[in-house]
């Protein structure tokens, strides 16, 4: 049903995604012996190289973005396929599919972009970004796991009339 709380989940995710796309989920700084400061900031949408505050690089994420539009279609879909709840896990597992393969394809742009990526130059809104992604990765596994409760709730209700 709709008013269920794996609702409300699949609207988190959807929210979360959408931030996701806006803020610096990877934002780091490199300094070279008081020379320059060279700054990566990446999101689902753009990846930056500043050096010394001066834009030098940018690149438009097609990729992330094709992907973070899997991901919000897909929660959609489950989210209006409430009435039949076997199809609704099966979304959720390909959700669960295009998650993973966003976390992965993100970390794989940062490894490729940034040439010194390690998590010890991580700002602190990249840890929340971070943060939020395997949140999102949560919020998914906890909806499959409560549609497929409901399912056999109802299993157990059609057993006993």
């Amino acid at each position: 049903m709709i008013q269920r709380i794996q609702s409300v989940f699949l609207v988190m995710i959807i929210a979360i995604v959408a931030v996701l796309c806006s803020i610096k989920v990877l934002h780091f700084v490199t300094v070279e012996t008081n020379i320059k400061t060279t700054e990566y900031v990446l999101n689902l949408f753009y990846f930056n190289k500043l050096e010394n505050g001066v834009l030098i690089e940018s690149h438009l994420q097609i990729g992330l973005i094709l992907i973070a539009s899997i991901v919000i279609g897909l929660s959609l879909y489950t989210l209006f396929s409430y009435t039949n709840r076997v199809k609704q896990m099966k979304f959720t597992l390909i959700n669960m599919l295009a998650l993973v393969s966003l976390l992965a394809t993100f970390f794989t742009k940062a490894y490729l972009y940034a040439p010194n990526f390690s998590g010890e130059k991580l700002m602190t809104s990249s840890i929340i970004g971070i943060a939020l992604i395997l949140f999102v990765l949560y919020l998914n596994i906890r909806v499959f796991y409560l549609i497929k409760k409901d399912e056999a709730l109802v299993k157990s209700a059609d057993r006993l009339r």
